[in-house]
């Protein structure tokens, strides 16, 4: 996972409030402490409770403020998801590529000796095409 995709993915859960920016969740520290599976699925967790909350917060009174930050936290959080799998997705592509990349090179290397067998001529035969005299017997 690069630092770039971390970085954006802290900025979509940062809100910037009339100059103050809060953290929605602070990734630094659960970076250090964490696997990047386990924060997705610590945010996908996060989500759900959220997504609990919007609908309790609606049943109560659509009209409320906290029913705006909710669904703002929400999508963010959603986005935040999004680019850290989408990130990680990329990296295992192309770890896979270089694999692969790796494989056809060893290939390359053995590919001659087979090839060559292939090729090689029978040198009891004559190379001639026979064709049989009746249907039932078989060329030599």
């Amino acid at each position: 996972m690069t630092e770039e995709i971390i970085f954006d993915a802290q900025d979509y859960l940062t809100i910037e409030n009339e100059g103050i920016r809060k953290r929605i969740i602070d990734l630094d520290s659960l970076i250090k402490r964490h696997s990047m599976d386990e924060i997705i699925s610590f945010l996908k967790s996060y989500l759900g409770e959220k997504n609990k909350a919007l609908k309790n917060l609606i049943l109560m009174d659509k009209t409320q403020r906290r029913v705006d930050e909710t669904v703002i936290a929400m999508f963010r959080i959603h986005m935040a998801i999004k680019l850290l799998e989408d990130g990680k997705e990329v990296k295992a592509f192309e770890l896979s590529q270089q694999r692969a990349k790796e494989s056809r090179t060893i290939h390359k290397r053995y590919s001659s000796r087979h090839h060559r067998s292939r090729s090689r001529k029978n040198r009891s035969h004559d190379e001639k095409n026979r064709s049989a005299r009746y249907p039932t017997q078989r060329a030599a």
